[in-house]
């Protein structure tokens, strides 16, 4: 039987860490690695104390999923004979008896004659940990425009129109953000770093040989009228790098990616 893409949704600080280490976070509970609820008390087995991995066959949107979990959108496959499906109403109505009413994904697909997309919207499909990173893809983040704040218009000129300058100021973003995941920097960061087309395989070399201060300084200038607040905000901290890099006779894009490092750390740590 074919694998099924499943859609998960996770916080935006959790992201690091799954691009990282895989899927870590749960569809149906806030915290980054999650905590273990009265659904996750219910479950015996396999899936008892939280041992699980929870997602929809189809992308949710809307405030409900993301409400609920956070705007990041995972996907990964699973064979629909080694999962659990249910829908989430049912679970909502009742988290404790909702496991005895579980069936395999691969039973929800007979009954629609193998039709993904015939499935119910709110169908709820439960893995047993871990599931492997290399089957996990992050797609664009669903962030709203106060999420973005100010850098919204910057976000949507730069992120898919050139990915060696988005990921370049994805850095001075995260710079900006200074280990706060609520700030709208690190959301802007998230945005420049996950989109829905794949980035090309030798991406990370051609960063490698990007002139930094010449790339991040075009973006500056290009976008000074479309985004004028977010420009003066990453402006400064680009100053301060530059005025950091030649006080240390170092070079801007090593200082640069030393600050990111140093934000990001503290993000996913929380």
């Amino acid at each position: 039987m074919s694998r099924v893409t499943l859609f998960h949704r996770a916080p935006a600080a959790a992201l690091p860490l799954i691009e990282v280490d895989g899927l870590r976070t749960r569809i149906d509970l806030s915290d980054r690695l999650g905590g273990v609820g009265p659904f996750d008390e219910a479950a015996t087995g396999r899936f008892a104390r939280g041992r699980r991995v929870s997602g929809w066959t189809s992308r949710p949107e809307g405030a409900d999923p993301r409400a609920l979990a956070g705007p990041g959108v995972v996907s990964f496959t699973v064979d629909p004979r080694r999962v659990l499906a249910n829908r989430a109403a049912q679970r909502e109505e009742d988290p404790s008896a909702v496991w005895d009413r579980m069936r395999s994904l691969a039973e929800w697909l007979a009954e629609v004659d193998g039709d993904v997309a015939a499935l119910p919207d709110d169908l709820e499909v439960h893995q047993e940990l871990p599931v492997r990173a290399k089957l996990v893809r992050i797609h664009a983040p669903d962030l709203t425009p106060d999420d973005l704040g100010a850098h919204a218009p910057l976000v949507a000129a730069v992120a898919d129109e050139d990915r060696v300058a988005a990921k370049l100021v994805m850095h001075l973003e995260l710079v900006l953000a200074d280990g706060a995941a609520d700030s709208v920097a690190y959301h802007a960061a998230c945005a420049f770093a996950w989109r829905e087309d794949v980035d090309a395989g030798d991406l990370g070399r051609r960063i490698a040989r990007a002139d930094v201060g010449t790339v991040l300084e075009t973006v500056l200038v290009d976008q000074e009228d479309g985004a004028p607040a977010a420009v003066a905000e990453l402006r400064r901290v680009l100053d301060e790098l530059r005025a950091e890099a030649e006080q240390r006779d170092g070079d801007l894009g090593a200082l640069m990616m030393e600050r990111s490092e140093r934000s990001l750390a503290g993000i996913v740590r929380g």
